[in-house]
């Protein structure tokens, strides 16, 4: 039974040296993930301040520009072009950064749960995330492509009212439910289908306050945002790592002291055969 403990004390002694090599260097790997997901992390929060930014000043130029269009049809049908490109602008940059937070998020986790062995549940969770990638980036397209054409039905709104400004004075009275006959009505829906300048009084009404409440979401949205960023912008997923990556230095640092214990102890039971050989 001794040579036997002593057979499985050298295997154990003869083999740690490259364990040892193994675990340091999925401590280590363990640590730059945490890194890389850390700082991921918060370069996509600051991209997130900036889209909320961008949204609020997409916001408040879509009210302003129905707010000012019955007043002047140029200025308003530019304020609603701007706002809408702004707008689109902040919605692909925040899906943009959700998608790559968690992409790297789940890479990293993929790489984690192959160094420690520990999570059977992650290619389910990938799996799942692309799905949801994947329509998160069809729903953006649409939107893109859908306020592409509003843009541009601003943008042509705006040539011809400037190049009609009968058909524009008409509109102006649509819009504050002036006195203006039905056909007249209708050509002003007809040429200006889309924009502000086709919109009653109390459609524009509907129109900012329903803008008004994707401001105040925007504003809640960059609020917290940058909260998150002040308070250093961590994630959980990099500290479920340093703490996985503490785990495995714990049971290195047992195991080291195991190690060292033996080569003591083995060294003594040599010294002891060879003193009762002689």
């Amino acid at each position: 039974m001794l040579r036997l403990g002593l057979l499985d004390g050298e295997k154990f002694l003869s083999e740690f040296p490259q364990m040892k090599m193994e675990l340091e260097k999925c401590v280590r790997e363990l640590h730059a993930l945490a890194d890389k997901i850390q700082k991921t992390h918060r370069d996509c929060t600051i991209s997130n301040v900036v889209a909320s930014s961008t949204g609020v000043i997409s916001g408040v130029l879509t009210i302003t520009g129905l707010a000012l269009a019955p007043l002047t049809a140029g200025v308003s049908l530019g304020l609603m072009a701007t706002g809408m490109g702004l707008g689109t602008a902040a919605a692909v940059t925040s899906v943009s950064a959700t998608i790559v937070d968690h992409s790297v998020h789940l890479s990293a986790k993929a790489k984690a749960s192959k160094l420690v062995s520990t999570d059977n549940n992650t290619q389910e969770e990938i799996v799942k995330a692309v799905g949801q990638n994947t329509d998160k980036l069809v729903s953006i397209t649409r939107t893109c492509i859908k306020d592409t054409r509003v843009i541009e039905k601003n943008i042509n709104a705006f040539k011809l009212a400037k190049a009609n400004p009968r058909l524009a004075a008409n509109a102006r009275r649509f819009m504050t439910n002036g006195s203006i006959s039905v056909r007249k009505g209708r050509q002003v829906q007809k040429a200006f289908e889309g924009t502000a300048l086709a919109m009653t009084k109390g459609a524009r009404m509907v129109g900012m306050a329903s803008t008004g409440i994707f401001l105040l979401m925007d504003l809640a949205s960059l609020v917290k945002e940058s909260k998150h960023l002040y308070e250093g912008a961590k994630t959980e997923s990099a500290d479920d790592l340093r703490l996985k990556a503490s785990m495995v230095e714990k049971k290195l640092k047992e195991l080291t002291q195991i190690y060292e214990s033996l080569q003591r102890l083995t060294m003594l039971t040599k010294f002891f055969w060879f003193v009762t050989v002689d």
